[in-house]
């Protein structure tokens, strides 16, 4: 395309006649420009190569040729895009069939181990079960104390009877306690005259012991005295 387009010449260029007379020295010495310029110094101008029409025709290619970039650099986006839309169906699909894979591989080792542990002891909730103890003790606790308390009312309402009654026969309970009394007071003197009695008996025993002792020793010393010579003692010297 290139080789086929043919362009026309930039511009040309002018070059000064050849000086004649110029030494080797001359070129040498840095102070003296080799070319006498016509223009003032102080105005300094290049030589203008390019016209204005060339300018406008290369504007016009540099549009064209970003036009044509950006055209370019379009379809290479969306094809860019295009592949990362297929890589992220492509990695949605194959993370979401190891989703399924994994659950389902989850699902068939639960049931595999649910076969297995079906008869397992451990598969009864012991905390359940606790609760369940619990509730059941404490309702039997209040079932307890309900009947406790209907048999303490029960009991003070036959206790409540009987004091009515007893209240009621008053005159009853007073005679036959005042007969019960009579017996003991009859029971305790008749007890009182058994011990005295038997004070009686146990003095009247030791008296006729000491007695009895008493005529021994009389014999006793009688006896002495009748084999040593002596007159018998009397009852009453013996006694002082």
């Amino acid at each position: 395309m290139a080789a086929a387009q043919q362009h026309p010449p930039v511009g040309t260029v002018s070059y000064p006649p050849i000086q004649t007379g110029l030494t080797v020295t001359d070129f040498l010495d840095t102070s003296r420009p080799l070319v006498k310029s016509k223009k003032d110094p102080t105005r300094c101008e290049g030589p203008k190569f390019v016209d204005e029409s060339e300018q406008e025709r290369r504007r016009i290619a540099r549009s064209q040729k970003k036009v044509i970039n950006a055209v370019k650099t379009s379809k290479i986006n969306g094809q860019r895009v295009n592949e990362r839309r297929y890589l992220k169906a492509q990695y949605e699909f194959e993370r979401e069939k190891r989703l399924a894979e994994k659950t389902i591989y989850h699902k068939e080792k639960t049931h595999e181990w649910q076969l297995r542990l079906q008869n397992s002891p451990f598969l009864v909730d012991l905390a359940g079960d606790a609760e369940r103890v619990e509730e059941e003790m404490y309702v039997r606790e209040m079932e307890e104390k309900r009947r406790q308390r209907r048999a303490d009312s029960k009991k003070r309402k036959i206790k409540n009877e009987i004091i009515i009654k007893a209240l009621s026969e008053v005159p009853v309970l007073e005679q036959a306690r005042k007969q019960k009394k009579q017996l003991l007071e009859q029971e305790k003197r008749e007890r009182a005259l058994r011990d005295i009695q038997r004070v009686e008996a146990v003095q009247e025993r030791k008296a006729r012991d000491l007695d009895t002792l008493q005529r021994d020793r009389n014999d006793h010393l009688e006896n002495r005295a009748m084999q040593k010579g002596m007159p018998p003692i009397s009852p009453g010297g013996a006694s002082e």
